[in-house]
């Protein structure tokens, strides 16, 4: 099962739907990451609020779009945290969690190549980094944490059919871009393994990644469960 239920007479293929997850996820990294060299490159030093909210709106937004417009085909996940977790509490297919990884994590390698296009003389692609002065313990915690309220969040705005249909998107990518708010200044903000292996792999920065992949899955997992123990059904 999918996040968003296709409306279309036949379902698509497990191909179409894997060319969906890669296209939305190359969406939510060109424009969040893009994001982020822009403004970062535009307001050296100075201006880190401004900075902070354009960062965190480039990734709202860009999810919010992304989900409008590829969740009828194949569930919106963009987010391979999203797929484990969705797994794992039964929302989606086991057969089909690994095309929808590989499609993911193709699409942001994608996405960071793009990138490098277009501000070639970057040395950063919107790289998720520790800050200093954030020890290791604390940067995993606020990752699992951040990312466990974002899946509380899509399970219940996505799967529970007593919401008021036609606004998950939205709820999605307002919490994505308020997870950003808080923690730019800490972790730069993954909560999402794909977001953070593109950029990575092509600007050739692994600092601490491990964080930004079991952070992310133990969280979304947690958040994902919690939403199944609350909800009264099981529909």
């Amino acid at each position: 099962m999918s996040t968003i239920e296709p409306t279309e007479p036949l379902d698509p293929s497990l191909p179409q739907r894997a060319l969906a997850e890669a296209i939305g996820t190359f969406i939510l990294v060109f424009l969040g990451c893009g994001s982020a060299i822009a403004l970062t490159g535009a307001i050296p030093g100075e201006g880190a609020a401004l900075q902070y909210t354009g960062i965190a709106l480039g990734f709202g937004l860009g999810i919010t779009g992304a989900i409008y417009a590829t969740g009828h085909i194949s569930g919106g996940h963009l987010n391979p945290a999203v797929t484990i977790a969705l797994t794992a509490i039964g929302r989606h297919e086991r057969s089909a969690a690994p095309a929808y990884i590989g499609a993911q994590f193709a699409g942001a390698i994608l996405a960071a190549a793009a990138l490098k296009g277009v501000f070639p003389h970057a040395d950063a692609l919107g790289n998720n980094a520790v800050a200093d002065g954030v020890g290791t313990g604390s940067a995993l915690l606020v990752e699992a944490v951040m990312t466990a309220i974002f899946l509380f969040v899509i399970v219940s705005v996505a799967t529970d059919k007593r919401v008021t249909p036609g606004f998950a998107a939205l709820a999605i990518g307002f919490t994505l871009a308020a997870i950003h708010l808080l923690g730019i200044a800490v972790t730069g903000t993954s909560v999402n393994p794909a977001r953070t292996f593109g950029p990575d792999l092509l600007a050739g920065k692994w600092d601490d990644i491990w964080i930004f992949f079991v952070g992310p899955i133990v969280g979304a997992v947690a958040g994902a469960f919690l939403y199944q123990t609350v909800r009264p059904d099981r529909v």
